[in-house]
């Protein structure tokens, strides 16, 4: 059958199969801008054999433009009315696709008709006509193949000599083998070429030394010519067994090719041999090996942003998730949901947003991106990023189907909100920040809230891209300005008083705080904060109270000293009650003095900005006990210690200690004091001032324990108060017991506790108190 009978059986068959009037080949002419008809069915006028068409006025010019078969089915009715084809030939339904020939564009295979189709072409009737496409492709190879041994044969008188001709022409490598042992005969340079050897080496070896070892078997089947079978041909090429394993070649330097290699039993001279054509298909594999890890990248890369695929079927109301939208709901893959049940999983307040989307979306093809908060099975709140997008038919009328992603961005989320609720907190704080640039010169403002301008009188927009020094005037200290200056330099957070000068020219005491801040690399400075803070009231309150306490602790004293003096001369020149109210005044001065002292050692306390450290609590008891001694000679002090670890104090600790021991001495009776230093069972070291008096009034030791009193609880002294004070600053605590006597506790953390800050927290909200 040659080969224009066998395009018209062809045609013919597609015809019966499309159920449609007219069918054609076209053959695109090269570059020109013409095509031939090389077969047609010769009902249609138009485009009959051998007819020249502009390839302007034909479908074609689409097929060869499209990744695969047009189909058009009512071509007025899809929008194509105006198209030059419909308007030239008159062609309602149409189906084409293109023709490859040695892997180029040779044509198209046509199937038309005058009148419209009632039904869409269906995917098999697609598939059909490109198969077709592929068969017709094939047979013209064939035809080539064998007009150019047609034209060999002619040319020259032997067999031989005209196939080989063929042979060396051939733009692949081609192997001739025995039907019987597979030795081959002949191959032609391309063979040569393609495997190493030399084609004098090839002659004599059997094909299967051209393949894997270990899979010889199984290339021996295919080279079994009851399996190949005798047609010319046995099929499309291939590049892989039956089972996917791929076809490899082994080279004469022992490497493997993946190749493309299509069979067929020829006769030459009466003769049967196997044909074999082999294509290295290396740059393709790579390709697909590319793919394929694009593909797994682009997985591993939509697993670690958290990005998931949806679809919802409109017509099977099917809804599909994949793996990473089932990980973000918390469910199992072998949960089935449904519309509604996807819905139901967003929160109450976000679920009428994303069903109107939804709706809007499936009824007008109106696309949404939204963010939103997902409430797992396991009550967990995430937020999601979910895009949908319709997705039409062909006739690109009716919508289908709805898809698009699902992305968990709740840490991105989180952090955003968390980032408005620092800025608004810094927006509204009363007092000053500023935020400067360290890498640009000078250090410029870049950020300035509202309480600076509260503090300064400077508007924000004013002071944005200026250095801070602008609040220095004519009696800024420049001592200080030296030290922040040099804080900045090294990189070192500072915390000092300048006197600053606002807008308007008026000075007033900045407390002023500035700390580095670090980049993404957590040690380059970026930037430095700074914080202004106006305590000129504070200033000059605490510089009046400096004054005023000088000057009463200064007065009381010399008075009261005067008031002792008399009353002393007066309680020896006079008997009964003169001498004895003599003697009550006298008490009362010495109490007044005591109290001027008490005051002077609160100031000492309050003023004492030292660190805690390591400190010897027994050493520092033996020498508080050794001043007591002295100071009351009459009151017997013991110290009883066991063996413990220095705690984390200042010298302060040293004026409470003496304070416990002097009340205990003054008010305890004549039992004497004892100071108790031991290790608790919860690992605290516990100081214990023990005294046998009649016991610590339940007010005072409320004074004591809270460091605190109401209206109606005075202490009797600044002491109890003192020692609260102190003990609490150190993170520590104080308990009192009265059982024949008073036992008062101080119990302080080791130096190995780390629970010193929140200690240290609670002593300054009680002090604040």
């Amino acid at each position: 059958m040659s080969l224009a009978e066998k395009q018209q059986r062809a045609l013919a068959i597609g015809r019966e199969f499309l159920g449609v009037e007219h069918s054609h080949i076209q053959r695109r002419d090269g570059n020109s801008t013409t095509d031939t008809v090389v077969a047609s069915d010769g009902d249609n006028p138009e485009l009959t054999d051998g007819v020249t068409l502009d390839r302007e006025t034909t479908y074609c010019r689409r097929v060869i433009d499209s990744d695969g078969p047009v189909a058009l089915t009512d071509a007025p009715n899809q929008g194509w009315d105006d198209d030059p084809a419909f308007q030239q030939h008159g062609l309602y339904c149409y189906l084409g696709t293109t023709i490859f020939v040695h892997g180029d564009v040779y044509g198209t295979v046509c199937f038309s008709s005058r009148n419209p189709r009632e039904t869409a072409f269906a995917s098999e009737e697609k598939a059909a006509v490109e198969l077709l496409a592929r068969l017709l492709g094939r047979e013209i190879e064939t035809s080539h193949h064998e007009q150019r041994i047609t034209e060999a044969q002619q040319a020259q008188q032997r067999v031989e000599n005209k196939y080989e001709a063929l042979l060396q022409q051939a733009p692949d490598a081609v192997f001739l083998a025995d039907t019987d042992t597979a030795i081959i005969s002949e191959a032609n340079e391309k063979a040569a070429g393609l495997t190493g050897y030399a084609q004098s080496q090839l002659e004599g070896m059997s094909v299967l030394d051209l393949h894997p070892p270990t899979e010889r078997d199984r290339y021996a089947q295919l080279f079994d010519t009851e399996s190949v079978g005798e047609s010319e041909l046995s099929g499309d090429p291939r590049d892989r067994f039956a089972d996917g394993m791929p076809l490899s070649l082994r080279c004469a330097d022992g490497s493997d090719l993946p190749i493309e290699m299509s069979m067929g039993v020829i006769r030459i001279d009466g003769q049967e041999f196997i044909q074999g054509i082999v294509r290295d298909i290396s740059a393709r594999r790579e390709r697909e090996t590319e793919l394929e890890r694009t593909k797994e990248f682009l997985q591993q890369t939509q697993e670690a942003a958290n990005i998931g695929g949806w679809e919802y079927d409109l017509r099977s109301k099917t809804l599909r998730w994949s793996d990473e939208v089932y990980r973000i709901h918390g469910v199992p893959l072998t949960h089935n949901p449904d519309i509604s049940d996807g819905l139901d999983f967003y929160h109450p307040e976000d679920r009428p947003i994303v069903e109107e989307a939804f709706e809007k979306l499936t009824t007008g093809g109106e696309p949404y991106d939204l963010e939103l908060r997902l409430v797992t099975d396991d009550d967990t709140v995430r937020w999601v990023r979910v895009i949908g997008r319709p997705q039409y038919a062909d006739d690109e009328q009716e919508i289908v189907a709805v898809r698009g992603v699902f992305q968990d961005v709740t840490e991105r989320k989180e952090r955003e909100l968390d980032l408005q609720m620092k800025s608004q907190a810094l927006e509204e704080s009363t007092v000053g920040i500023t935020i400067a640039d360290a890498d640009q010169d000078d250090l410029p403002i870049v950020y300035a809230n509202e309480g600076f301008t509260r503090v300064t009188g400077y508007p924000t927009g004013r002071v944005l891209g200026d250095n801070c020094r602008f609040l220095q005037g004519e009696e800024t200290d420049e001592a200080t300005v030296t030290e922040i200056r040099e804080a900045i330099d090294s990189n070192t957070p500072i915390r000092t008083e300048i006197l600053n000068y606002r807008a308007d020219g008026t000075p007033f005491w900045n407390q002023l705080t500035i700390a580095p801040v670090t980049g993404v690399d957590g040690e380059t400075v970026s930037h430095f904060v700074g914080i202004q803070e106006d305590v000129t009231a504070k200033k000059r309150s605490d510089r009046l109270i400096e004054v005023l306490n000088r000057v009463l602790r200064h007065n009381l004293r010399n008075d009261m000293n005067a008031v002792q003096g008399f009353a002393d001369e007066i309680a020896q020149r006079t008997e009964g009650d003169p001498a004895a109210m003599a003697r009550r005044i006298r008490d009362i001065a010495t109490d007044l003095t005591d109290l001027s002292e008490k005051a002077q050692d609160f100031q000492t306390a309050g003023n004492n900005a030292e660190p805690l450290a390591p400190r010897d609590i027994l050493a520092d008891v033996k020498e508080v006990v050794s001043e007591l001694r002295t100071e009351f000679p009459e009151t017997e002090f013991s110290i009883e210690t066991d063996p413990c670890e220095d705690v984390m104090a200042t010298e302060r600790l040293r004026l409470a200690l003496r304070e416990l021991g002097a009340n205990a001495a003054q008010y305890g009776g004549s039992a004497g004091v004892t100071y108790t230093v031991e290790m608790t069972e919860d690992g605290e070291v516990a100081v214990r001032v023990q005294d046998g008096g009649s016991g610590l009034p339940e007010m005072e030791r409320r004074v004591l324990e809270a460091g605190r009193e109401t209206p109606l609880e005075h202490g009797s002294g600044l002491g109890l108060w003192l020692v609260n004070w102190i003990v609490t600053g150190l993170g520590g605590e104080v308990t009192t017991t009265v059982d024949d006597g008073t036992t008062v506790t101080v119990r302080l953390s080791p130096t190995t506790d780390e629970a010193v800050p929140e200690h240290r927290d609670a002593a300054l909200s009680t002090r604040s108190e």
